[in-house]
């Protein structure tokens, strides 16, 4: 007679990097599974070649537009046993109501969040990969891994690129978080290699004229699928990026990565997780100081901007230490 499958159905609807950070968590729950193991994963339509990246570590993806209503039939169609909620908002609540199963919910640690950004908390939140497994760590008996597992295996780009090159992520949700154009000057012309620029659409003119000011810069904005961007990032000797989807991507493929942080701070528990040697966190120096402005970089609470600080410690001490 054969075992029951466990079915377990996974939420996060977004972003890029919080999607790539339950890869980690994806690998533990499947690992603490006694017998056979089927995880469904639902997120939004536009994050669902995130999610394909991960390959066997997810069996089947939901997806939604708009409203968690369009799968909810679906969903309750399904022989599944439990959720585990790794984003923990209203949709994914209304989910865990319209299903009724045994539920296992990531805190997400929003009140210590606002008390770091108001200077009433020092105290660093544990990071959200630890968090996610610890949403489920006692009911399975999950380990906490130290390492990533191998994820966009199969990803590949058709562009002619150089043999050796850095990569520069362009991109960012936030202002807070957006590289400045003199730090990304500063870094193409150190470059003792070609500079391959990646990010959406909105990046593709900053990209162009990056390309013309620089011989060795190569745009790819607006060019590249996130398959694609894997695929380059996982080739490249180094990657440059702000708090993005892209600099966790790069820990994902055991690339180097220098993060800068402008208006987030690693202390708000989204620093690269498990980075490969050589990784490098740039903060803004002591006169702005290690506190958050906001959560998700859309505020800055300094009169000197937080990342042109940054800027100012990654400068100078490239001037030390050399590129």
């Amino acid at each position: 007679m054969s075992e029951q499958t466990t079915s377990i159905l996974v939420i996060r609807f977004s972003s890029i990097g919080d999607i790539l950070l339950t890869a980690p968590a994806l690998e533990s729950l499947r690992n603490a599974v006694h017998g056979p193991c089927e995880i469904h994963f639902l997120t939004k339509t536009k994050m669902k070649p995130v999610v394909q990246g991960f390959g066997k570590l997810v069996d089947h993806i939901h997806t939604i537009e708009n409203s968690t209503a369009e799968v909810s039939k679906s969903l309750l169609g399904l022989d599944l046993h439990y959720i585990v909620d790794l984003h923990n908002n209203v949709r994914s609540r209304s989910i865990k109501r319209t299903l009724g199963l045994i539920a296992f919910t990531v805190d997400k640690q929003n009140w210590a969040k606002w008390l770091l950004v108001r200077g009433w908390r020092t105290q660093p939140i544990s990071h959200i990969v630890h968090r996610y497994i610890e949403s489920f760590s006692d009911a399975f008996g999950a380990a906490m891994p130290n390492a990533w597992p191998k994820i966009f295996t199969e990803a590949t780009h058709a562009f002619d690129l150089p043999d050796e090159y850095a990569v520069i992520a362009l991109g960012a949700a936030h202002e807070g978080k957006r590289l400045p154009d003199a730090l990304i000057d500063s870094i193409i012309q150190r470059s003792q290699t070609p500079v391959i620029l990646i990010g959406g659409r909105e990046e593709m003119n900053r990209g162009a004229a990056f390309q013309v000011n620089h011989p060795n810069a190569i745009s790819l904005a607006g060019q590249t699928s996130i398959e694609e961007s894997a695929a380059i990032i996982r080739a490249a000797r180094q990657v440059f990026s702000g708090d993005t989807g892209m600099m966790h991507l790069a820990s994902t493929m055991g690339v180097p990565v220098t993060s800068f942080w402008g208006c987030t701070r690693p202390s708000l528990g989204m620093a690269p997780w498990a980075p490969s040697p050589g990784s490098e966190v740039v903060v803004p120096d002591d006169l702005i100081g290690s506190r958050p402005c906001s959560k998700l970089g859309n505020r800055c609470r300094n009169q000197a901007n937080c990342m042109e600080s940054t800027q100012a410690v990654f400068l100078r001490n490239s001037v030390k230490e050399g590129l």
